[in-house]
């Protein structure tokens, strides 16, 4: 990584002196263009730099609101998942006592049967 950076870098420098030494634009022009591309790129850094603290802070918005909306839907999930026990247990006790008197009535019907000659 250092070394990329440190012939980026030279690269940079070099091309600029090269781009000084054999440009047909008077010194003070020279200056002129610098400054607006450097004004130029200023601004463009700064639009991007904007744009990515924009970014984060959706991010966290999102995160935050489906945080929110998590926890909601596992309370209400939650809630419902009771309420139904609730609901359900009266009927699951009388499934349990006519399954037990349907038992019973086989168990005397077999035995009535096995008793009868």
């Amino acid at each position: 990584m250092k070394h990329v950076l440190l012939g980026s870098l030279s690269g940079i420098v070099l091309g600029g002196i090269y781009g000084l030494v054999n440009t047909p634009r008077s010194g003070k022009e020279n200056q002129e263009v610098l400054k607006a591309y450097i004004d130029e790129t200023t601004y463009h850094v700064q639009d991007v730099t904007d744009k990515v603290n924009d970014l984060k802070y959706a991010v966290n918005q999102l995160t935050a609101e489906s945080k929110f909306v998590q926890d909601e839907f596992m309370t209400d999930v939650q809630k419902i998942a009771t309420d139904f026990q609730i609901e359900a247990e009266p009927r699951l006790r009388r499934i349990q006592e006519k399954a037990e008197k349907i038992q019973k009535e086989v168990e005397e019907t077999a035995q009535s049967v096995s008793n009868t000659p």
